[in-house]
């Protein structure tokens, strides 16, 4: 009985050890393959780079060259941004080369290849003169001096620069392509050196398992059976059945353990059924957290479309003016410098105006998904105030409408972002002066209410309606005297609101009409936020 029992687990350490070795054989196997692998892709990687910035490079300057040609013939500039980005691309692409070639030397730890960087330093030496030659040539035909510019363009022809890039650039293109191909050469070699030992590894591996399940099969049919019957006597909820005494040590122990195993089960039978209603509860609350989930889900899918509706509804505009100021630029007559100085300031006036415009749908889109954006320090709201109300006074003295601010003399700090509370206080005051009549006074003031601090900004303009003050806050809305009173996007308040919103704050817009507004706005007294930079 001993004896069997030390034989069984002799065997059992012996056939584990030799699995063991095999396994571990394997491993480093798979494991020096991948090493070798991993460093042949990113080679091919890199000469893939190497030979896609070369490429670039070549086309690049042999477009350089025709657009200095075409120029020297037509004796104008063209294409001038393509002629700025002709020469940027140019120079990033060397950049490129010379940084994979680095790479290159690095991954390889054979030093610096001093023979490709010579070369790629002189083809740098000819893109610049090349360029060179470009700006002079540039300057001249803008000058109103062709004759240089073809002076230049020969000189150029003459020093054969052209001709010494195009014999290192074919050079340089066969050497990274012969590369090229050496690393995937390489590459599928290893592939085949994998694949033709694996199965060696495997078939070792099947024939020690075959035979430590023949050696085993015989001594431990008995015990396995008896485990088998006692398993289909539990299954079937027979917990009054016990596995008798086995002659394997290690089988008598797991023998033991299902007994012991079915009396607790028959114990606890009561305890499981409890366990399930709380399972059942659990499933329940989590399905309650996944429905309310995919409703956020839903809401901020909404907020998307929403969100590329507005953009697509609000840049017409400035983008028709963008167009409609390019068009006239290009096919008209010949402009002053000074006409086209004006048409520029326009352009970039609208794209300032669009690019204001991206800011707000913005955050009023990531203030409704509940991640606005907000660098947040202590701010002192009397001098916000304050700054703001300077901001609007020779804007206020022009349309005749007096700002008195009314903050006392305490000092008031909430944590919040200075520049978006800044944005808020700003548009609520632009929109005082907008709407007030000649001769108007717009009241800023600031009190203390509990834990809360109140900005109150009233006018005695034209005054909205009830409904009025209840769309305000919604995106793109203008009463309809506000359109006839006023220029704006109805954007304004909107974007008040989700910052407001951010700070844990509220804000509310109220008035009669002909009798002014009153637009108020609640912040947290040091209210701590999260900084979100």
């Amino acid at each position: 009985m001993a004896a069997k029992k030390t034989s069984f687990s002799r065997k059992l350490h012996l056939a584990f050890g030799a699995m063991l070795v095999i396994t571990l054989a394997l491993a480093w196997y798979f494991y020096d393959s991948v090493q070798w692998f991993e460093y042949d892709v990113e080679r091919i990687t890199i000469a893939n780079s190497v030979l896609n910035a070369q490429r670039t490079l070549a086309s690049q300057t042999a477009l350089k060259l025709s657009l200095i040609e075409e120029s020297v013939v037509d004796e104008a500039i063209g294409d001038l941004p393509r002629w700025h980005d002709n020469v940027q691309i140019l120079r990033t692409a060397i950049i490129d080369i010379r940084l994979a070639l680095t790479e290159e030397n690095e991954l390889q730890n054979d030093g610096i290849q001093t023979d490709e960087i010579e070369v790629l330093n002189e083809m740098e030496g000819l893109v610049e003169a090349i360029i060179t030659s470009g700006e002079t040539i540039r300057t001249a035909l803008e000058e109103q001096r062709p004759g240089d510019a073809r002076i230049e363009l020969e000189k150029l022809q003459s020093t054969g620069a052209a001709e010494l890039f195009s014999e290192l650039m074919l050079e340089t293109l066969a050497e990274s392509s012969r590369k090229l191909a050496e690393a995937n050469t390489e590459t599928i070699s290893l592939a085949h050196y994998i694949t033709g030992v694996l199965p060696l590894f495997m078939l070792t591996l099947v024939g020690l398992t075959g035979m430590i399940a023949w050696l085993f099969s015989r001594s431990l049919t008995r015990s396995v059976s008896e485990l088998h019957h006692g398993a289909e006597a539990f299954s079937n909820d027979d917990l009054n059945h016990r596995i008798p005494e086995l002659h394997e040590m290690e089988f008598e122990r797991l023998g033991a353990a299902f007994n012991t195993m079915a009396r607790q089960l028959a114990e606890h039978r009561s305890d499981m059924r409890d366990s399930n209603i709380r399972l059942e509860a659990i499933v329940e609350e989590r399905t309650r957290a996944l429905k309310s989930s995919n409703e956020t889900l839903e809401r901020v899918d909404e907020n998307r479309r929403k969100l590329l509706a507005d953009i697509s509804h609000e840049f017409r505009t400035p983008l028709t003016v963008i167009r409609g100021e390019s068009e006239i630029a290009l096919r008209g007559k010949v402009k002053t410098k000074a006409e086209y100085q004006e048409t520029l300031e326009r352009i970039i006036e609208q794209a300032d105006q669009t690019t204001r415009l991206v800011d707000d749908l913005l955050f009023i889109a990531r203030a409704d998904a509940g991640e606005p954006r907000l660098k947040v320090r202590e701010v002192s709201i009397n001098k916000l105030l304050n700054t703001s109300c300077e901001d609007f006074g020779s804007r206020a003295e022009q349309v005749g409408v007096a700002i008195e601010p009314e903050l006392g003399e305490t000092e008031f700090v909430v944590m919040g972002d200075e520049g978006r509370l800044r944005q808020v206080f700003s548009i609520l005051i632009d929109n005082a002066l907008r709407y007030s009549k000649q001769d108007g006074r717009v009241t800023v003031g600031l009190s203390r209410v509990a834990d809360e601090v109140v900005v109150k900004v009233q006018d005695n303009g034209i005054g909205l309606t009830q409904e009025e003050a209840r769309q305000a806050f919604q995106r793109f809305f203008r009463g309809g005297k506000a359109q006839s009173h006023a220029r704006g996007t109805g954007l304004g308040l909107p974007v008040a609101k989700a910052i407001v919103q951010a700070h844990k704050g509220r804000i509310a817009l109220s008035g009669e009409p002909g009798k002014g507004a009153l637009a108020t706005v609640v912040l947290p007294y040091e209210n701590k936020l999260e900084a979100i930079v």
